[in-house]
Parts: structure tokens; C-alpha cells; sequence
């Protein structure tokens, strides 16, 4: 996939690249499918001189196992076992005298075992070592790690940026980069799923109809949402997505207030974190959620 966006941090990674001026850690943060691992591959693979190769002896890619429980897929935790093996091959010396090189992607799935063996790396790093951490959430990394990192916070990419990924003759092309929300991870998959647009234009008139419909039949939808909790809970994800949208007066897809719709995001979550992280019955908080609206 291309790179697009993020000039500025590309631009800044070459320049200590060609003067030598190397961090000996870096923390790529932003929201996800913004390309933050593209671009530490790419980075990692020009340190380590293995750009072109199908195996790369001088970088080690550490990243969380998923589990799928009930239709829903959750990444694993990072253990310290992880760690463990990076200290082992930054022992190595590195083949044919470049540097050393482990991503962490998904950064914030580090246990706290594992996140305190690797600040004892991060405070006595190795010579010709680099570490670079890929996290969705720094918030969840202890503040000592980030403290020890040089952050490139990665942003939402501009419509003219996500442009250059969609010929112009391409049909719908604003409807598919709006939809891209600002990320061409997103947009890729868009464009090379022709269902995705169709399925988020469901979404949309689903979350419209919520707020004229009547009580009892919030209860009957929320009773069908509630026999596939996967698709629930992606849809949500793009409801809390659009209301941010009508707070920020981007978009008019209701007439509520933007305090309705920041009432509307925050019940979405509650109810989310709900879904993922109990037993509660589904069907029974998504009633209680739709009832909101």
C-alpha cells in the first residue's frame, strides 16, 4: 500500500536518517489506519538495510496474538516474553553492521511485566538498536516509557491528501473518501471492497431512523442488532464517528443539537465497553441505548 500523509514525520525520519542523528526509541501514535506501521516498516527496513529482502535478520516485528471469542476478535495481551526475545536479539550482533530493529505494533497491548522490562531496555539501550513503538493509545504505556521515546503523533489526513489514492474519474469519489474518515487504511478498503460503501450507507440511514422511531420499535431493533454483536459493535463505532461529525458541524445528517449528539457519543461508549468487557446481556443494553436516542 502507498504511503500518503504524515509528510512532515516522513520527511523528518529521512533527514536523521541521512545525518545520522537517530532517537534511539520513537513512539508512533494516532489514531488507527493512519499508515503508522507502513511507515515504521519502511523506516525500519532502510536502518537495517534490508529494503527488497524476504527476510530481514536485523528487524524483529512484536505484535499481539488475536483471539476471537463468540464472533467478536480481541488482541491478546503483549507479555513479557516478548520483551524477553527482544532483549535476546538485540544481544546479537547485527548482520552485516547495520542497526537493530523492533517494532511493537499495537504498543498499548503491553502488560505491565512487559511494559517494565522494556523501559530497563529504554534506559540502557543497546549501540545500533532502535525501538519503535506503534500505539493507538500512548495513554495505556507508562509515562516513563513515552518520556523516553521521540513522538511522531500522526493526524487525520485532509480530503486533498486522500484524493491521490482515487483516479479522478472514480464514481462516488467524495462519498468514498468521506467515508474514509480522514484515513486511507480505510479508504483502501473502500476501494477494494465494493460492499463496504453500500454497507456504510446502511449504517447512516439506520442511525437516522433512531430518532423517529417509537419505543417499541427501538425494542424490536434492538433485539435483531443483539444476534450479531460483531456488526454491532462496528456499527457503533461509525455512529460515535458521524455525531462527532454533527459536533463539529461537518455534517447535517440530523437536527440535534451538538449536546445531543456529545449525550448520544458517550452513551455509545458506555455501552460498548459494556458489550466488550462483561456478561451483560446484550440485547438488554442495547435497548437501553437505543431508548436514548
Amino acid at each position: 500500500m502507498q504511503i500518503i500523509g504524515n509528510k512532515k514525520i516522513i520527511d523528518s525520519l529521512e533527514q536523521a536518517l541521512g545525518k545520522n542523528s537517530l532517537a534511539q526509541s520513537y513512539l508512533f501514535c494516532g489514531p488507527e489506519a493512519l499508515g503508522k506501521f507502513l511507515v515504521a516498516r519502511e523506516f525500519a527496513e532502510k536502518l537495517t538495510g534490508g529494503q527488497g529482502e524476504a527476510v530481514n535478520q536485523n528487524l524483529l516485528i512484536i505484535e499481539p496474538e488475536v483471539e476471537e471469542k463468540d464472533g467478536i476478535f480481541k488482541e491478546k495481551e503483549i507479555k513479557l516474553e516478548a520483551i524477553k526475545r527482544l532483549q535476546k536479539e538485540f544481544s546479537l550482533t547485527a548482520y552485516a553492521e547495520n542497526y537493530r530493529v523492533a517494532i511493537i505494533r499495537s504498543a498499548q497491548s503491553l502488560n505491565l511485566s512487559a511494559q517494565n522490562a522494556l523501559l530497563k531496555i529504554l534506559e540502557e539501550p543497546p549501540e545500533k538498536a532502535v525501538i519503535i513503538l506503534v500505539a493507538e493509545d500512548e495513554k495505556k504505556l507508562l509515562p516513563t516509557i513515552v518520556s523516553r521515546c521521540q513522538i511522531k503523533k500522526f493526524k487525520l489526513l485532509s480530503e486533498a491528501e486522500l484524493s491521490e489514492m482515487v483516479s479522478l474519474d472514480f464514481p462516488n469519489k467524495a462519498e468514498l473518501i468521506f467515508w474514509s474518515l480522514g484515513r486511507p487504511g480505510f479508504l483502501q478498503n473502500l476501494l477494494d471492497n465494493k460492499t463496504e460503501l453500500e454497507e456504510r450507507r446502511e449504517i447512516l440511514k439506520e442511525l437516522q431512523g433512531l430518532f423517529s422511531m417509537r419505543g417499541n420499535e427501538k425494542l424490536f431493533l434492538a433485539e435483531s442488532f443483539a444476534k450479531n454483536t460483531p456488526v454491532l459493535l462496528e456499527k457503533m463505532d461509525f455512529w460515535i464517528i458521524l455525531l462527532r461529525s454533527v459536533i463539529l458541524g461537518q455534517k447535517s445528517f440530523v437536527t440535534i443539537t451538538p449536546e445531543k449528539a456529545l449525550k448520544l457519543i458517550e452513551k455509545i461508549e458506555e455501552s460498548k465497553k459494556i458489550i466488550e468487557s462483561t456478561n451483560s446481556n446484550v440485547r438488554l443494553v442495547v435497548e437501553n441505548l437505543l431508548l436514548a436516542f
